[in-house]
């Protein structure tokens, strides 16, 4: 009898325990999403963003007239734009975290998948181009301030093997800096270690590098496109 009542009690647990885990299970999920541009407040086009991740643009998402108390955080991709397919429906206050002069946000009702693009000014616009000769790449570039006030300390040139290119140390395999606010960087690849260990990589992926320039205007990195160059 005693073996009977303790195979009763042991069902009665493993009942509960399902009935609770069907309870936090029940809840209905995500029935909305966001996507959009950072655009430039005076060209219209895309502001060019660091790589997401460590050194990523962090996208807020505050949702309004609720108890919610944390926000949905996400990273803005390298091109400019945002994206987050799983969001529930409902009004937020949206906030970028990019190197931007003013504050980058505003509010969104959330009904289903949503496009919202926001406008923000960077502190520097940067043009470049790329070109190759054998090994030996150039990228010219332009650094142009969007306030006559600001001081751009530093002009740097990037290649990689990889698209992903920015300041961060595991986005480039190889950094020039200057001063200069226009000019041309060259990399002789021909002699740069990096190059010649990842030369297989590179060879698999069609001769292809990835070169960007970045610029430190008050303390904050504004970047071009991500150009590719073929060897």
């Amino acid at each position: 009898m005693k073996n009977i009542k303790i195979f009763g009690t042991a069902i009665w647990a493993i009942l509960c325990m399902v009935s609770c885990v069907n309870e936090l299970d029940n809840y209905n999920p995500p029935n909305g999403g966001i996507k959009g541009n950072i655009l430039d407040a005076e060209t219209n086009e895309p502001i060019p963003l660091p790589v997401q991740g460590s050194t990523g643009a962090i996208i807020n998402l505050f949702e309004l007239h609720t108890d919610a108390t944390m926000s949905v955080d996400f990273y803005a991709k390298y091109d400019g734009t945002y994206e987050h397919t799983k969001v529930f429906n409902g009004e937020y206050n949206v906030v970028v975290n990019g190197p931007f002069v003013n504050p980058c946000e505003g509010k969104v009702t959330i009904k289903g998948q949503t496009t919202f693009d926001l406008n923000a000014t960077p502190y520097a616009r940067i043009n470049a181009s790329a070109s190759a000769l054998g090994t030996s790449v150039s990228i010219q570039y332009n650094v142009a301030k969007t306030n006559t006030s600001f001081n751009v300390s530093e002009v740097y040139g990037y290649w990689n093997f990889a698209p992903g290119v920015d300041n961060g140390s595991a986005n480039y395999a190889g950094k020039v800096t200057v001063r200069e606010t226009s000019g041309t960087i060259t990399f002789d690849l021909g002699n740069d270690n990096n190059y010649k260990n990842n030369l297989y990589k590179i060879q698999s992926n069609g001769n292809k590098i990835y070169v960007r320039i970045g610029a430190k205007t008050e303390n904050v990195i504004n970047y071009s496109t991500i150009l590719m160059v073929v060897l």
